[in-house]
């Protein structure tokens, strides 16, 4: 199942700015489950948090950046269902993370992978 493998590898994966980061990760997940790429038109522009984040508060915040990745890459938005990418709320924060089930999985700063339970404010199809 694609979310053990994402799971497996993301336990194994150091959060970095413009290579690992949660967004990346999440769309690094979409490309392995489709072969698809919804950060492709971002995907190398930035090394760093400043970078990341001159992206995503150009888009709107990390919710508007995912689903202009999506919508481009050709996924329509849906239920959150395992395997499948969303935007969760995190202490306030939108976070962009992979569905597991009853809880949300993503990649954070110093601290690796975070399973949680979260609030689910969009996912797509995958």
């Amino acid at each position: 199942m694609r979310i053990d493998e994402t799971r497996a590898m993301w336990r194994r994966t150091a959060f970095a700015w413009g290579e690992t980061d949660c967004i990346l990760a999440v769309c690094d997940h979409v490309r392995r489950c489709t072969g698809v790429d919804p950060a492709a038109p971002w995907r190398g522009t930035y090394h760093d948090e400043a970078g990341a984040m001159a992206i995503y508060e150009a888009h709107g915040g990390v919710l508007s950046l995912m689903r202009h990745g999506m919508a481009l890459a050709g996924f329509a938005a849906g239920d959150a269902f395992p395997g499948r990418p969303v935007v969760c709320l995190v202490g306030g924060h939108e976070v962009a993370g992979v569905c597991f089930g009853r809880r949300v999985g993503f990649l954070a700063e110093d601290r690796g992978l975070i399973e949680m339970s979260a609030e689910i404010v969009e996912a797509w199809v995958i």
